[in-house]
């Protein structure tokens, strides 16, 4: 399910940035719905762009720019009805985004909570882990889907592994009340053993789409049904592990667990693969913060977009070795980084690395001098993915990033702008 939301990003220029100490971006409680009353959408024409004929200049500004999270889930409530009413009005995209934005409107009180402590405790800029949220479920507490073997799941699209990984961070206490076995280790539980679980489960969605999968669908499940498919082991460990995923699949869409387990994985890749330079880059000094009015004090003290954080995103998304993408398109020696923005990342994920001729792939060598390669797409998508994080918490109207991509992204043959490319950034400035 990560990155599937298709937002078109705006051409305009990047003057909304101010300064990066305090980019043109929402509060944390102002990127998700406040719970307005709807105004009522049933007799407009087009209920993702029109307004009720009877509404204020006054009201029609207020909605527009003030509101934009509760109206973005108003007319996707309206999408919803009307698709129930008459059905084929919409595309299947349509309605799953629908679904998606209306569930995660729910509980945004709590979700906001939760976030803000899960910043304030892994110092997490909020907008980021928004962001992120928003980019791999449109904070909807999504079930198990196969997302290429992973097996992802809840609003911040955890697998298993990460899911274990964070549980450790509970009490034995904690763990007993989730079903959780404190003995099993994580390298037990490959991202793939989730997989017959959620074959039997798909059988018993009836009408309902794959999306809408929820605990219930995994309940009754039994150790016999399923043993044969997990990797070798003792009769001790397989039970283990039946019992770790069968708790896995029971707590996964808890917003309360997947929030702060989503912003422990991201500080594990910050504190691992982010380099000291960046990591202290973008730091407010003593006595500076955030400067925008919000409801709760700014909880980090990393800028809103910070680069760095922003890696560890990239990291989640496409792998660590971003890195050293960044690294070589930046001709990085000695640790010795220029003074990255958020868009020098984006350009350097897009453009890093050489296409070799006749394959989809792109070379590059970090500091380390060791030749890596990833996918085309991979370095396509990632690019996209954290543009994409930063325009969820713009402010309406104004474009801080976009996509650099020339061509919608592809898993085919690499464009020729792409294959032109030296994928070195020529005279990186200091």
């Amino acid at each position: 399910m990560k990155t599937l939301i298709l937002i078109a990003l705006s051409l305009l220029s990047f003057s909304a940035v101010a300064g990066w100490d305090n980019p043109a971006v929402l509060c944390p409680e102002e990127i998700l719905p406040r719970g307005f009353a709807c105004p009522d959408l049933t007799l407009v024409k087009n209920p993702y762009t029109d307004l009720p004929v009877n509404m204020s200049e006054q009201e029609r500004i207020e909605w527009t720019r003030n509101r934009t999270s509760d109206l973005k889930l108003c007319q996707n409530k309206e999408v919803l009805r009307r698709e129930e009413m008459y059905p084929g009005s919409f595309t299947p995209l349509q309605i799953q985004i629908g679904w998606m934005i209306v569930e995660g409107g729910k509980n945004a009180p709590e979700k906001l909570q939760s976030i803000l402590s899960s910043s304030q405790k892994y110092q997490i800029p909020p907008h980021v882990l928004i962001g992120a949220l928003k980019q791999e479920s449109l904070m909807a507490g999504l079930g198990i889907s196969p997302d290429g073997g992973n097996y992802s799941c809840g609003i911040a699209q955890l697998n298993i592994q990460e899911w274990c990984n964070s549980i450790g961070l509970l009490s034995t206490v904690e763990k007993e009340r989730l079903g959780w076995p404190s003995s099993i280790t994580c390298d037990n539980l490959p991202t793939t053993i989730v997989e017959p679980f959620y074959a039997i489960a798909s059988t018993r969605l009836g009408n309902r789409p794959d999306y809408q999968i929820t605990s219930s669908d995994f309940s009754g499940i039994t150790q016999d049904q399923v043993v044969r498919s997990f990797p070798a082991g003792s009769e001790y460990l397989q039970g283990l592990r039946f019992k770790a995923i069968t708790s896995f699949l029971k707590h996964c869409q808890s917003d309360a667990l997947s929030i702060p387990f989503k912003a422990h994985t991201l500080r594990g890749l910050f504190n691992n693969f982010v380099p000291a330079p960046i990591k202290n880059n973008e730091v407010y000094t003593a006595g500076r913060t955030f400067n925008r009015r919000c409801s709760t004090p700014y909880p980090s003290k990393y800028y809103p977009l910070h680069t760095g954080w922003l890696i560890a995103v990239a990291s989640y998304n496409a792998g660590p070795r971003q890195t050293q993408l960044v690294e070589h398109y930046y001709q990085v020696q000695n640790n010795v980084f220029p003074s990255l923005s958020p868009l020098d990342l984006i350009e350097a994920l897009h453009w890093g690395g050489k296409v070799k001729e006749g394959s989809t792939r792109l070379y590059y060598v970090g500091q380390n001098q060791t030749l890596m390669s990833q996918l085309w797409y991979k370095s396509c998508v990632v690019q996209r993915h954290v543009a994409r994080v930063i325009q969820h918490v713009t402010i309406p109207g104004q474009t801080i990033a976009r996509s650099l991509e020339q061509v919608p992204c592809s898993n085919g043959a690499v464009p020729k702008y792409r294959q032109l490319s030296s994928g070195i950034k020529e005279n990186p400035v200091p």
